[in-house]
């Protein structure tokens, strides 16, 4: 009788570890079955998110950046204006306020693109169009500055004469036009230190070549 139940109990354990044996092959085929399936379904919606790039032009890359153009002559605002890489001539002069009624575009590519640092000098019409040389250039300058020994008038100057002054680039020389413009005429050669970027050390620098 205690042989029989013994093998009983045998017979009990042995299936228990069957049924335990059982389980743990269910969930080991459970987690390879989903695991496979993230696996199926994230390619899937990567593979969806590249087709829709491509079919919206997202995947093209493009190369740019901000640069600074200095746009002069018949505009309604000369200036130093901010510009995008691949901005042509024509959104530069629009942002200058657009063309003066003497402007004279006759040998002028509106359709180019700007470069940083560019120069557009738009000409009246009568004026000549070309690049002006060494000389010309001068001639400009002293006729900006309006003042005998070269001095430059800080009340007429454009953004080119104003950056013929030590410490004066391309912003800067925005800034004086802005701050005239805003606050009229400036009354004394001091006046210009309210200008924000010019302290006494380059007004030092500049003072002796400066009048209004």
């Amino acid at each position: 009788m205690e042989k029989l139940r013994q093998g009983l109990r045998r017979l009990t354990e042995n299936r228990n570890s069957i049924k335990l044996l059982a389980v743990i092959m269910i969930i080991i085929t459970a987690f390879l079955f989903y695991g496979m399936k993230e696996k199926n379904d994230t390619i899937t919606v990567s593979e969806g998110v590249t087709a829709a790039k491509e079919e919206t032009g997202e995947e093209k890359t493009s190369t740019g950046g901000v640069l600074y153009v200095d746009v002069g002559g018949a505009v309604a605002r000369p200036g130093v204006y901010k510009m995008n890489a691949g901005d042509r001539v024509f959104e530069a002069v629009e942002k200058a306020g657009g063309l003066t009624k003497k402007a004279d575009t006759s040998a002028l590519n509106q359709a180019e693109e700007v470069k940083d640092g560019q120069k557009i000098q738009i000409p009246e019409k009568g004026e000549n169009a070309g690049a002006p040389d060494a000389g010309d250039a001068e001639s400009s300058l002293s006729s900006a500055a309006s003042a005998p020994g070269g001095k430059i008038n800080i009340n007429t100057a454009d953004s080119t004469a104003l950056q013929q002054l030590s410490g004066v680039g391309p912003a800067t020389a925005q800034k004086i036009i802005d701050y005239r413009t805003q606050n009229g005429p400036f009354k004394r050669i001091d006046d210009l230190k309210n200008v924000s970027g010019i302290g006494e050390k380059t007004f030092e620098k500049m003072k002796e070549n400066i009048t209004i």
